[in-house]
């Protein structure tokens, strides 16, 4: 009886803790770069950069993302961009919310 009420105690830990995680404010990723390809795809676009230091890294720029603020970039354009991201084949992809 008692291990079951440690283990119970345990769980109640172990989800309070997983709840504030989840809700803890995430921070917005932000990158700066030179514009090197744009493919475009069905509701936008995805344009491959280069920072100063020669890393690259993918923007993902969406029509529904970005309603209004939606905009096309072309070869060449040094901007800033910041959103969330996610990681694929070892590359970064800014999931753009925002084009400076």
């Amino acid at each position: 009886m008692k291990s079951k009420h440690l283990v119970m105690t345990f769980l109640g830990s172990l989800s309070g803790v997983i709840m504030m995680d989840s809700c803890a404010a995430t921070k917005e990723y932000s990158a700066t770069g030179t514009v090197q390809s744009v493919e475009f795809g069905k509701d936008g676009y995805t344009a491959s950069l280069k920072d100063k230091e020669n890393n690259e890294f993918d923007a993902l720029i969406s029509v529904v993302r970005m309603q209004k603020d939606y905009r096309v970039l072309k070869v060449g354009d040094n901007v800033e961009l910041s959103g969330d991201t996610i990681h694929l084949d070892n590359k970064i992809r800014v999931l753009v919310q925002k084009i400076k």
